[in-house]
């Protein structure tokens, strides 16, 4: 007792009279953050309610410079020209009036000799054929693509086939379809017309190959292994193993990357269409050099909605084919057949035999 009373009294951090209610717990405190080293200066030790230091933000700061200067530096370097970028809201608000009234025309639809009515249809028929050309691009990069990715996934094929075949596909990779058809196709097949349709069509083919097969070959090697073990085991060979193990996980993903494609090739045709192979690309730049502004307005808007049809379509199809039928659909159906309510819980306890099954005991 007197030890304590010691303390208090004559301790080195003594309360004082007239101290607040608080002044206790901030001497205490004081007392535990207050020591002297062996030199004898205080020194000051945290507590548990320091606040963390704010780590720096210089790294961060110097990174968002250092990109700032970078595309600054691109701007002028690449030679462009800021007073158009300054002129561009403007520019967009005039060519879209412009735009805007070719597309409003009124027009005959029963009259044949329209000029607007043709305007009309050959800018449907023209994206139509882009279409066209990107589904024979399509198919064609299809049927490469999947023997291809088997070749190129590392659980499917050796060392020696695996790694020669992804070389081959980096290179297919590495040259946009744009490169292939001025370089190769148009040469080979012409431009404009049947010719310029089909060197467009094979350019999107052959670039098409390079992308499926690296992602088939993703798809293919990220399946389960367990199906693979049981053909292994039950003496299948590689055939037997693909048909049966690594298509039905594989082939759902397959065909969601085939259409995605698909959608792809539909914009990469209109681009290929004004080098000269076909399509809507090719009126679009027709009517460009012509300057007809209101043709080019039409020309848009029938590529907007036959890309937003087939893109509806092929999301859908896709959809069904990785995720099966709506699962509403089927909760519907389910609360249909059961009136919408719950089935009752079963009565028995644990551990006990169904009550309609328990035998009777003679007593």
């Amino acid at each position: 007792m007197s030890r304590k009373h010691s303390h208090h009294a004559g301790g080195p951090h003594r309360r004082s009279v007239n101290a607040g209610p608080g002044s206790s717990s901030r001497s205490s405190a004081d007392s535990n953050n207050a020591h002297r080293d062996a030199a004898g200066s205080p020194t000051y030790k945290p507590d548990l309610f320091d606040r963390p230091v704010r780590p720096s933000k210089l790294g961060y700061n110097f990174a968002l410079i250092l990109v700032g200067v970078i595309f600054i530096a691109a701007f002028y370097g690449a030679g462009m020209d800021l007073g158009a970028l300054l002129r561009m809201p403007a520019n967009i608000w005039q060519y879209g009036q412009l735009m805007t009234q070719g597309v409003f025309q009124t027009f005959d639809i029963t009259n044949p000799e329209d000029p607007v009515r043709g305007y009309w249809v050959q800018s449907f028929t023209a994206m139509i054929e882009s279409v066209a050309i990107a589904w024979i691009g399509t198919v064609i990069g299809a049927l490469f693509s999947l023997p291809m990715g088997f070749l190129a996934a590392r659980n499917m094929s050796t060392l020696a086939v695996y790694i020669p075949t992804r070389f081959v596909l980096a290179i297919v990779r590495a040259v946009p379809e744009i490169i292939f058809a001025i370089a190769i196709m148009i040469p080979l097949f012409g431009v404009g017309g049947r010719g310029g349709a089909l060197a467009g069509a094979f350019a999107l083919g052959i670039s098409s190959i390079g992308t499926l097969s690296k992602l088939i070959s993703e798809a293919v090697e990220a399946v389960d292994e367990g199906p693979l073990e049981s053909v292994r085991a039950s003496g299948g060979n590689q055939l037997q193993m693909i048909r049966w193990a690594v298509l039905p996980q594989a082939m759902p993903e397959v065909i969601a990357i085939w259409l995605y494609r698909f959608e792809v090739n539909i914009r990469a045709s209109a681009i290929l269409g004004v080098l000269g192979a076909g399509g809507i690309g090719t009126l679009l730049s027709t009517v460009f050099n012509a300057r007809a502004w209101d043709r080019i307005g039409i020309v848009l808007v029938a590529i907007v909605v036959v890309t937003i049809i087939v893109d509806q379509i092929s999301a859908f199809i896709r959809h069904r084919v990785i995720h099966g039928a709506n699962v509403r659909t089927k909760r519907s159906k389910n609360d249909d057949d059961g009136d919408g309510e719950a089935p009752d819980a079963p009565s028995d306890q644990p551990g006990e035999p169904p009550r309609d099954k328990v035998a009777a005991v003679p007593i």
